[in-house]
């Protein structure tokens, strides 16, 4: 009996520092490490008053028709693409009288630059392509963005996170 209890903890404390360490994630032949998980959980404390405060429902950045069709190995680059994009326009964007969407998005931002820097070391060395499609891909998803209102596109696109980490976790080795 002490023994089986020995390994059940030894199995739990396993299960505890992998979901800790996030998943590698393998984006064509880049592996990156994403905490697909945690970004959830911090998005699920404004997943609600993003979407409450969506006044363009009929359009949609992220399609998960576009994002399924980025190849597996174009995914590091259209990923990058779409981060940057996050970080240089949407969250610099984003204005709340909430503090704790601010909190919040600060948070996501954060993680999204820590991830930006893997990504930017595969490209460095050459395991992220980036084809004319990819770049196609997520030029439209900037269109579209750009067509809104600044402050409503941003509110569109971080309501929309829940797709991009729906994308995300389509990359883990089950």
């Amino acid at each position: 009996m002490k023994d089986f209890f020995i390994i059940f903890v030894c199995i739990m404390l396993y299960g505890l520092w992998d979901s800790a360490q996030g998943r590698k994630l393998h984006l064509g032949s880049c592996k990156v490490n994403i905490h697909t998980h945690e970004l959830r959980h911090h998005f699920q404390h404004i997943r609600q008053g993003m979407i409450s405060g969506d006044d363009y429902k009929g359009i949609r950045l992220l399609r998960k028709d576009v994002m399924n069709g980025v190849q597996a190995t174009e995914s590091c680059c259209f990923l990058r693409q779409l981060l940057d994009f996050y970080m240089d326009k949407v969250f610099i964007s984003y204005t709340s009288s909430h503090a704790l969407h601010r909190r919040t998005t600060s948070v996501l931002a954060n993680s999204f630059h820590s991830i930006t820097k893997d990504l930017r070391v595969c490209h460095a060395n050459e395991h992220c392509e980036c084809s004319v499609d990819a770049r196609l891909k997520f030029t439209g998803i900037q269109t579209t963005y750009d067509k809104l209102d600044q402050a409503a596109g941003s509110v569109k696109a971080i309501g929309e996170l829940d797709s991009l980490f729906e994308w995300l976790e389509s990359f883990q080795p089950h």
